[in-house]
């Protein structure tokens, strides 16, 4: 499956509460590349296959999905290369794909570099509000966000659109930096264990994410200005309606107390974090 949709059926029904494992492909999908080939023949049509979709019982329009991420485990190599046109700079197209295999948590990269294993999902999301949306694109409805937060302790939450809210996952990376710079970060399958909730009531826009230390907005936006105003403007609305801040409050005090991040700048739309400290945010009163 190569979409977000309403119209896909469900591939599983769960209850809110209801702990689940999937498995995701890696985001070459069915195209097989070896060692020292190219990515110049990988087809966009058919890469990020997504998992799914999770209907998810008592999730109505209206209503926020909360995806509690347990554990990634990746599942055989990761694969690293360069996509032709695709990533932040103009780049050889011969460049040839890498494997490499986890051993003890960690990667040997190239020429014996080790890097410490961080696996995360590139792509998660819900059926959009309209239309069907491909799955390498990010959205409202989360998608493809290449966001490294989206990992083993973190919640992510998403607006729920259609009865269900028909969750699908994929595009794995053993490990991702800000960015993604080059288009393709160590890609994997995967095994992801996921507790699905419900929070009744609750209308967000967009997705957000709390992970142990942090809370985040996301958006994304054809361009990196217009994503951040996008989702500063919904960190301001959160605390306003949630800390009863004023939204002059809200702006001075995001100023000091928050921090623009880039998730990736290689998919069609850009895509951003505001970031909060957790502890802060939780902790946060008004007299």
């Amino acid at each position: 499956m190569f979409s977000y949709s309403a119209e896909h059926e469900p591939a599983v029904r769960v209850s809110p509460g209801e702990t689940l494992l999937v498995e995701t492909q890696n985001a070459f999908g069915d195209q097989t590349f070896a060692p020292g080939e190219t990515l110049e023949g990988l087809s966009l049509d058919g890469a990020d296959p997504l998992t799914g979709p999770i209907f998810v019982d008592g999730a109505e329009p209206g209503d926020t999905l909360a995806v509690e991420i347990d554990d990634i485990k990746t599942v055989g190599p990761g694969m690293q290369g360069v996509i032709p046109d695709f990533g932040i700079l103009e780049w050889r197209s011969d460049v040839p794909l890498h494997f490499f295999e986890p051993r003890n948590g960690a990667i040997e990269w190239l020429r014996g570099i080790e890097i410490e294993l961080r696996p995360s999902l590139g792509a998660i999301g819900v059926a959009p509000e309209n239309g069907a949306i491909p799955s390498i694109w990010p959205g409202d409805h989360g998608g493809n966000m290449d966001t490294k937060y989206v990992c083993a302790g973190s919640t992510v939450y998403f607006p729920v659109f259609h009865p269900g809210a028909l969750l699908v996952m994929g595009d794995c990376h053993q490990i991702q930096g800000d960015g993604e710079l080059c288009g393709v970060a160590p890609e994997t399958d995967a095994e992801v264990t996921v507790r699905l909730d419900v929070v009744k009531g609750q209308t967000i826009r967009r997705p957000r994410i709390m992970t142990a230390s942090r809370f985040m907005t996301i958006a994304s936006a054809e361009t990196l200005e217009e994503a951040v105003k996008i989702a500063v403007r919904d960190i301001i609305d959160l605390l306003v309606e949630d800390k009863g801040l004023t939204e002059d409050e809200a702006y001075l005090l995001i100023t000091v107390k928050a921090d623009v991040e880039i998730c990736q700048v290689v998919d069609p739309l850009m895509t951003v974090r505001v970031a909060m400290d957790r502890s802060f945010y939780e902790g946060l009163t008004v007299r």
